[in-house]
């Protein structure tokens, strides 16, 4: 990652002469023996450089032979007294200030600066503010990496507490013992997340794990999860270690994933931030300052792939399989029959051990760092991120001053056609390219693959786009359960005008349905990512195999997991009738997502702001989680979740579902209206029955016609809810 900044010779070099100081020693070296010394650092760095990426010297496939002594290599510094993220993080500058005092003297080059530094959280008491986390979340890395901007320019810098927030930390980092090595990682990714959360910008999120005596780097992008274990006892280790945390040192901010596309500025924030209560479990196992556990085999080598859902945070594997080397490199990439564990809105609820208070919360001044221009457009603030660190990565930021261009593949067979109110067509679609690689894309722009590497490597190449399409209200600032009804009906008119035309959407969730700025108006249907251009002939025969267009890749899967149909999520073929299920799956959702609309002074606000996410708010307060039953959408292999819904889903078992659905409706909106909670046990009784009666084969027609008949029968309710826009 670092392999620009800070080449295998310089960090051997580094290594020598922290080896004559006494940073670093080696147990089969004596005192004042050179060619001991010549030995050890031989065997290093031909281990190191038989492990690089790509080799200039030797063969690929070349075999590495084992040393035929084998050295024991310790950092006497290293903090061995009971777990202390102060003496760490003063540990971790020490040997970044002394590799890059080195480096100006082996290189002759004393315009070597540092651009960041290691820092410990100055509150230890309270999350890390500007995570976008809910309550709940353990927030708090163990150090993490900030800009030189966030230190005083005091001989011995200090951290600027104003700094300490998730917009402006560059890689997050987690201390465990090898004992707990698994739970360091889990823990560290979800730090990464909430970078990402905080910092869309980011093609990609950093973050390091250190224990006893070996590190974990990770980066995480769109394709899945990269990670580097090295051990502090052999060589080798000590030669990355070198590398990885000079190369910290020294790294601008495209380094570490920031996007040359995205200009961001600082700006004063004040937030209010909840304590975390000490009993926080993840941090109470042995710590690697006194655990007498030297294994190294409780190292997870892999992860599976994280967040498949927008919204949706990572989950950990249920089983992570063990290594022994003392030093390896893995890859994630995706894998089509199985998704992340977690719901779309109760991000980790299973794996949270520490709570925060609701009544004791803190109230901090803070530098947050915010996008100004988006690809040349001044950016007013960004309407939704995606929760997920593998995915798409979906970001939508509201700018001004968009103009129309030429339309590419669907776009381009949509401009053919009359434009449909129910639609919103993108005005513009383009793929940033960088200089290097030509398309911008994860393996090769972020992972500098070759051609042929992509194609060996069973990872997703995602390759970035960029679209801007007119400002719409995101259903999570509907007014009243009717609102909402409306928008589907209006996705759904949209979709039915789609299909005519030969285009099949493909990825029907909440966050693709919008509702009108107008009071009284339909909804309409977004985002083209997955959507193809589909033969007419597939309307009639909907078993038939649909036309792939000439994309680098296609998932064997398409949508977001939840809303998936039971079809697709067997793998069969995607038709317009999966399509017009996964609408169904949205209605049933959306009414437990919520507990009723926001109160009338928050949506005036939100409508103010331009529904952009206000800095540092987290979720929104009317967003809850799923019940238990409805968690099964989003967890397990895709055969076990389209087991599930199709138990619930047919003409036998759906009186039995609305049973026991019906109290989760009721606890959420009974405080809203009491005649809400029966309304739409009602509403999604009718368009359960529809589907399970017709074998989940519903036209467009069909459903409307539910919709718009209840939205006749329960018209007097929507008197309860009060519209709070300005048209």
């Amino acid at each position: 990652m670092f392999g620009h900044l800070v080449t295998t010779r310089l960090a051997r070099d580094i290594l020598e002469r922290f080896l004559a100081d006494g940073t670093v020693t080696c147990e089969e070296i004596k005192p004042n023996e050179e060619e001991g010394t010549r030995h050890a650092l031989s065997a290093a760095y031909t281990d190191a450089v038989a492990h690089a990426c790509i080799r200039s010297d030797a063969p690929l496939d070349e075999p590495t032979s084992e040393p035929e002594t084998k050295y024991q290599w310790s950092w006497p510094k290293f903090p061995t007294t009971p777990i202390n993220e102060n003496k760490l993080v003063a540990f971790l500058n020490n040997i970044a200030d002394d590799a890059l005092s080195c480096a100006r003297s082996i290189l002759h080059d004393d315009s070597l600066q540092p651009r960041n530094r290691f820092a410990a959280p100055v509150d230890k008491n309270h999350a890390v503010p500007l995570s976008y986390e809910p309550d709940g979340e353990d927030m708090r890395p163990d150090f993490m990496v900030l800009p030189l901007a966030a230190f005083s320019d005091d001989e011995e810098p200090e951290v600027k507490e104003a700094y300490v927030n998730f917009t402006a930390i560059l890689l997050a980092g987690e201390s465990k013992s090898a004992r707990n090595a698994r739970e360091g990682l889990i823990q560290v990714q979800r730090y990464m997340r909430g970078i990402k959360r905080a910092q869309p910008w980011l093609r990609f999120a950093t973050g390091m794990t250190v224990g006893k005596d070996f590190v974990a780097l990770l980066r995480g992008d769109c394709s899945g999860l990269e990670r580097i274990e090295l051990s502090l006892t052999d060589g080798r280790g000590c030669i990355e270690f070198i590398r990885i945390i000079l190369g910290i040192v020294l790294a601008d901010k495209k380094a570490f994933g920031h996007s040359p596309d995205i200009e961001i500025k600082e700006r004063n924030v004040s937030v209010d931030i909840p304590e975390i209560r000490s009993a926080v479990t993840l941090r109470t196992g042995p710590n690697f300052m006194t655990s007498g556990s030297t294994s190294q085999s409780a190292i997870p080598p892999t992860f599976s792939e994280y967040g498949s859902n927008p919204g949706t945070p990572y989950s950990a594997p249920s089983d992570l399989p063990r290594v022994d080397q003392p030093s390896g490199t893995s890859s994630t990439g995706s894998k089509s029959g199985t998704t992340s564990t977690g719901s779309k809105r109760g991000p980790d609820d299973d794996m949270i051990q520490g709570k925060r208070s609701k009544r004791r919360k803190r109230t901090v001044a803070l530098r947050a760092f915010v996008p100004v221009r988006v690809h040349g457009r001044q950016c007013i603030g960004i309407l939704f991120t995606s929760g997920s660190i593998r995915g798409r990565g979906t970001t939508v930021y509201v700018v001004v001053g968009a103009e129309d261009d030429d339309q590419a593949a669907v776009l381009k067979k949509l401009s053919e056609h009359k434009p449909h109110p129910n639609v919103i067509i993108p005005s513009k679609l383009f793929d940033p390219t960088t200089k290097d690689s030509g398309v911008d894309s994860t393996l090769g722009s972020i992972r500098a693959l070759l051609n042929e590497e992509m194609q060996q490597l069973k990872v997703e190449n995602r390759i970035l786009t960029a679209t801007i399409s007119e400002l719409w209200r995101p259903v999570a600032y509907f007014w009243s359960p009717h609102d909402f009804v409306r928008g589907v009906i209006g996705a759904l008119l949209g979709h039915q005008y789609l299909c005519e035309i030969g285009i099949l959407h493909r990825d029907i969730s909440e966050n693709n349905i919008v509702l009108s700025l107008c009071r009284g108006g339909l909804g309409a249907l977004i985002d083209f990512d997955m959507a193809i251009k589909e033969i007419l002939a597939s309307l009639i025969q909907p078993s038939s195999p649909l036309l792939e267009d000439d994309k680098p890749y296609k998932a064997q899967r398409t949508g977001t997991t939840p809303y998936m149909s039971i079809g697709v999520l067997r793998g069969e073929s995607h038709t317009h009738f999966d399509d017009i299920e996964s609408f169904l799956y949205v209605l049933v959702l959306f009414f437990l997502s919520y507990k009723g609309p926001l109160q009338k002074e928050a949506l005036k606000r939100a409508q103010v702001q331009g529904f952009t996410q206000p800095l540092g708010a987290g979720r929104l307060p009317h967003v809850t989680s799923w019940p238990d039953m409805f968690e099964r959408w989003a967890s397990g292999s895709h055969q076990e979740i389209s087991n599930c819904k199709a138990g619930d889903l047919n003409a036998v078992s759906h009186v039995t579902f609305m049973q026991r659905s019906y109290p989760h409706i009721r606890s959420r909106w009974q405080p809203s209206s009491p005649s809400t909670a029966p309304a739409l046990a009602d509403l999604i009784l009718d368009c359960w029955m529809i589907f399970s009666l017709h074998d989940l084969k519903v036209a467009h027609n069909q459903f409307i016609e539910v919709l718009q008949e209840w939205l006749k029968q329960y018209a007097g309710d929507e008197d309860n809810y009060v519209y709070p826009f300005d048209d």
